[in-house]
C-alpha cells in the first residue's frame, strides 16, 4: 500500500457452492434468473478440460467433449456482473474473472470465491478491473488506478502500485526477469520488481523505448521469449500495428497489404494472436504470420473481441457471434446459450406469452443512435430485429427502437416506434413481411428539426388498431386502424411540441398518455376513429381542482381490472377511481386520489414520495412497482397493503433502480429492465382461465430436494383452492391470484404433510368444487 494515502482494503472470502444451470428450462414460482445478453463474448480463456468464455453478464462454461454448456452469472453463483476479463491460474487451476467494478470472483474446486477487496476500496473514480496475470506465487490485477498484487492461497492484498500516481489507468502489465512493466494509453512504465517500495511513483520510470503519445493509444502488451510486444491503436481507421521492443526501441510486428484495426492480443505458449476487428493473424516465435481466421464461411466475417488456442481449435470470442470453435471455414461452429441478443433495453410489452423489448434509449431526451433494435422472447427463445436482420430497415437509419406493440388480435405482428428516419415500423415476424411508416406515408410528423420524428410508445387496441404517441408533433396522438388507414387527433394547446412519453388503453377503449411534465392526458375518441367531432378530452395535473396528482412528472400509467388508473409519478402514486365518468366531469371532479394509511398514529401516504418509474398489474389484480431506487414492491389489490418489496439487500435483484416492469400473464414471470440489464421473478399471479382448458401442477412429484412450493397454474380468477389426501380430508385451503395458487406442502396449521399423493379443487365462489388436478409429495 501507498504510504501516502491510507486506502483501507476490506478482505472477505464469500464462498458460494457451484450450482449447475439449466438454461432452457423455466423457472419455478418464486425464482429468478439473469437474462444474460448470449451474443457478445468478450474474453475467453481454459484450463480443468473446459473452455470459459466471459460475456458482459455472465461466464459461459463449455466442455468440448462432452458438447454441454453451462452459464454462470449474479443470481446463480457470480458475485457481480458487467465482466471485463479473466485470467487461468494452471498450477493452482482456478479461474479468476474482473469486473467493471473492481470486483473479483474465484473459481476452485467447484467454488465461487469472491475478493472484493478492490470494489470496497475507499478510493475515487473507475476501479475497473483492465487485466488480469500472474507472475510467480502471485496474482496482479491492472486496474484503473494501480496495480493491486493478490495473494491467490490467501485471497487478500499484499500490495497496490501506483506508476502513474493514480492519475492514469493502468490497462495491462507484465514480467520479464527482475523487471515489472505497466502500460497505460499513452507510454510504458518500468521498475524492478524487487523493490520495497513500488507503492511509491518514484520508482517508476518511463520507459523511453516505445514512444509517448498524444493522439493514439496502447492498449495491450505480452511478452514471449523475454521479448515485450505492445498493441498500438492509431486514431486512423486501420493504422494499427503490433510493435516488438527491442534494446534501441520498436519494431513493427504486423506488417501487412491490408489495413488493420486490432482489437487484442493474445499470447500463449511462443504463439502470437493478433485479434483483429474482422479476424485473427497468428505469429510464430519467429514473428511469422502462419495462421489466419477471417471468415466462417460464405458471408460470415469474424468480429473478434478475443481468442485462444485449446484442443487444436482457435477459440473466437466473437462479439456478435458469441463462443466459435474454428479450425478453417468450413468447420467453424458457434457455441449457443439462450440469452438476449445484445445487452441494450429499453421498455417492453407482453401478450400471450411472447415478450417484445425495445433496445434504444436516449439521452437528455436526445438520440443515442443506438442500432440494439428490438428481440421477442418466446418459448425460451430470444430473437432479434435489427438493420442486420430485417432487410427492410437495412438502407435506412434505425436508431434508438424506443417502443414495441404486440397485437392482442395477432401475436406474430409486432409495431416499433423509434426516433429515426423510420418512426414506425409493423412486421409480421411469420412472414417477415414488414411495412415502414413515416411522415412520407402516415400523420406522423417530423420534430422541429425536420429530418427525423419522434415516437415514444406505440399500443395496439383490442381490435388491432395501433394507437401511436408522436412526440414533438402539433398532434401527438395518432392511430394506423387495421385496415392501415391513419387518422391524428387534437390534444389542445397544452400538448403541442412536447416530448412524448407513455401510452396506455384502458378497458373502455379511452387512451391515457403522458407528456413531459404535462401530467396526465385522457382521451375518448367515442368509438369513432374517423370522427373526432364527438371526443373529449381531459388533462390531470398537480391542482386541486384540475386532477390533484403528485406531481406533474408522470413516469408511470396502468389500468386495473376495475378500470381504475394508476399513476406513478416522482413524487409517489394516485388512483384515478371514475375514469369512465371523468370525461363528463367538470374539474374537481375527475380528481385523482392517493391512499392514506394510519401508521402510528399518523396519517401517511402509501409509498410516500416514491419515485415510480413503472407499474404492473397482475393476474390477481395486485400492483407492481418499480422504482427509482428502492427496487420492485408489490402491493395489495386496493392498493393499502405493501406485500413484498424486492432489493439487493433481501433478493437476487442486481439493482435497485428500476427502467421497466412487465408481466407475462401466461406464467406470471415479471420481467424487469434496470440500469444494470434484465432480470426476471416467476410470481404467484396469472390471468385466469374460465375453462380450465390447460390446469398445471408443477413440480410434480415434487421430491424432496424441492424447497420451494407447489404451482397450480390455470384455473379461474378467485378460485377457492382445497387440497385433500386421498381419503378426501381437507389439507389446506388458500385463494387464487388470478388463474395461480400456490401450496407450500404443509397443513393449514403448518405441519409438513407426509409422503402421498394430493387432490386439488378448485370453486370459483362456495359450492361445490372441481378436481383439477392431483401432485405426487415425497419427503
Amino acid at each position: 500500500m501507498a504510504n501516502r494515502t491510507t486506502y483501507r482494503f476490506t478482505m472477505r472470502s464469500v464462498i458460494f457452492i457451484l450450482l449447475s444451470f439449466q438454461i432452457h428450462a423455466q423457472i419455478g414460482t418464486g425464482q429468478w434468473r439473469l437474462h444474460v445478453p448470449a451474443k457478445k463474448a468478450i474474453d475467453i480463456v481454459s484450463g480443468n478440460k473446459l473452455l470459459y468464455a466471459a460475456f458482459e453478464g455472465g461466464l459461459m462454461e463449455y466442455d468440448n467433449d462432452a458438447n454441454e454448456t453451462s452459464v454462470l452469472h449474479a443470481i446463480n453463483g457470480l458475485s457481480d456482473i458487467n465482466l471485463t476479463c479473466l485470467a487461468f491460474d494452471d498450477a493452482k487451476n482456478a479461474l479468476y474473472i474482473g469486473y467493471a467494478n473492481g470486483n473479483i470472483d474465484k473459481i476452485q474446486n467447484n467454488r465461487i470465491i469472491n475478493i472484493p477487496a478492490i470494489k470496497l476500496a475507499q478510493i475515487q473514480g473507475s476501479k475497473r478491473i483492465n487485466k488480469i496475470v500472474k507472475d510467480g506465487d502471485f496474482m496482479y490485477f491492472a486496474t484503473a488506478f494501480s496495480i493491486v498484487k493478490i495473494d491467490p492461497i490467501k485471497e487478500e492484498v499484499k500490495d497496490t502500485w501506483y506508476p502513474t500516481n493514480g492519475n492514469s489507468a493502468i490497462l495491462d502489465v507484465a514480467f520479464i526477469g527482475d523487471s515489472v512493466y505497466a502500460l497505460t494509453n499513452s507510454r510504458l512504465f518500468r521498475a524492478k520488481k524487487s523493490s520495497f517500495s513500488l507503492a511509491n511513483p518514484a520508482e517508476w520510470q518511463v520507459d523511453t523505448r516505445l514512444p509517448i503519445l498524444t493522439n493514439h493509444a496502447y492498449t495491450e502488451i505480452e511478452t514471449i521469449d523475454q521479448q515485450l510486444f505492445v498493441q498500438f491503436n492509431h486514431s486512423d481507421y486501420g493504422k494499427d500495428s503490433v510493435f516488438q521492443i527491442t534494446e534501441n526501441g520498436t519494431i513493427v510486428v504486423t506488417e501487412s497489404p491490408f489495413s488493420l484495426e486490432i482489437v487484442s492480443i493474445r499470447k500463449q505458449g511462443t504463439r502470437l494472436n493478433v485479434n483483429l476487428i474482422d479476424g485473427v493473424y497468428v505469429y510464430n516465435q519467429d514473428l511469422e504470420l502462419t495462421f489466419v481466421a477471417n471468415t466462417y464461411g460464405p458471408g460470415k466475417t469474424p468480429e473478434v473481441n478475443n481468442s485462444h488456442w485449446y484442443d487444436n481449435y482457435l477459440w473466437i470470442a466473437d462479439n456478435k457471434r458469441g463462443l466459435v470453435r474454428f479450425r478453417d471455414e468450413n468447420s467453424a461452429l458457434e457455441i449457443p446459450f439462450s440469452g438476449p441478443p445484445k445487452n441494450s433495453f429499453y421498455e417492453m410489452d407482453a401478450e400471450a406469452g411472447k415478450i417484445a423489448i425495445a433496445g434504444g434509449g436516449l439521452s437528455a431526451f436526445s438520440s443515442t443512435y443506438n442500432s440494439a433494435g428490438a428481440y421477442t422472447y418466446e418459448n425460451e427463445k430470444w430473437t432479434l430485429y435489427d438493420k442486420e436482420t430485417v432487410p427492410e430497415w437495412s438502407d435506412a437509419a434505425i436508431w434508438d427502437v424506443l417502443s414495441v406493440g404486440i397485437n392482442p388480435k395477432n401475436t406474430a405482428e409486432i409495431a416499433f416506434g423509434s426516433y429515426s428516419e423510420i418512426p414506425v415500423s409493423t412486421m409480421n415476424t411469420k412472414t417477415k413481411e414488414t411495412q415502414k411508416y413515416t411522415p412520407n406515408n402516415s400523420t406522423l410528423e417530423f420534430t422541429s428539426s425536420g429530418i427525423w420524428s419522434f415516437v415514444s410508445n406505440v399500443r395496439y387496441d383490442i381490435k388491432g388498431n395501433l394507437w401511436v404517441l408522436n412526440g414533438f408533433a402539433d398532434k401527438p396522438l395518432k392511430v394506423k386502424t387495421k385496415d392501415d388507414q391513419w387518422y391524428e387527433f387534437d390534444c389542445g394547446t397544452n400538448a403541442k411540441n412536447k416530448l412524448s412519453q407513455k401510452l396506455v388503453i384502458d378497458y373502455n377503449g379511452n387512451k391515457w398518455f403522458t407528456l413531459r411534465d404535462g401530467g396526465l392526458y385522457g382521451y375518448n375518441d367515442n368509438n369513432t376513429i374517423d370522427n373526432s367531432a364527438d371526443d373529449k378530452l381531459i388533462q390531470l395535473t398537480v391542482g386541486a381542482n384540475s386532477g390533484a396528482l403528485p406531481s406533474n412528472t408522470v413516469n408511470a400509467i396502468a389500468v386495473d381490472f376495475d378500470n381504475e388508473i394508476w399513476i406513478g409519478t416522482d413524487n409517489g402514486f394516485a388512483v384515478l377511481y371514475n375514469s369512465k365518468n371523468a370525461f363528463e366531469g367538470i374539474p374537481g371532479q375527475y380528481n385523482a386520489q392517493r391512499i392514506k394509511i394510519n401508521f402510528e398514529g399518523e396519517v401517511e401516504y402509501v409509498l410516500g414520495k416514491a419515485n415510480i418509474t413503472d407499474i404492473e398489474v397482475d393476474g390477481g389484480n395486485r400492483k407492481w412497482f418499480g422504482t427509482a431506487n428502492s427496487g420492485i414492491l408489490l402491493l395489495s389489490p386496493d392498493g393499502q397493503t405493501i406485500l413484498q418489496q424486492f432489493t439487493t439487500d433481501n433478493s437476487p435483484l442486481i439493482s435497485n433502480v428500476i427502467y421497466d416492469i412487465k408481466l407475462d400473464h401466461t406464467t406470471g414471470e415479471l420481467f424487469i429492465i434496470t440500469d444494470r440489464g434484465l432480470v426476471s421473478y416467476r410470481t404467484d399471479a396469472t390471468y385466469e382461465d374460465p375453462e380450465y382448458s390447460e390446469v398445471t401442477v408443477f413440480p410434480n412429484p415434487a421430491y424432496p430436494d424441492f424447497a420451494g412450493d407447489i404451482t397450480i397454474q390455470g384455473i379461474r380468477y378467485n378460485s377457492d383452492v382445497k387440497i385433500t389426501d386421498i381419503a378426501g380430508n381437507l389439507v389446506y385451503q388458500t385463494t387464487s391470484n388470478g388463474g395461480t395458487a400456490t401450496w407450500n406442502k404443509k397443513t393449514s396449521t403448518g405441519e409438513k404433510v407426509t409422503t402421498g399423493v394430493y387432490l386439488i379443487w378448485t370453486a370459483a365462489n362456495e359450492g361445490k368444487g372441481r378436481k383439477v388436478g392431483k401432485v405426487l409429495v415425497i419427503h
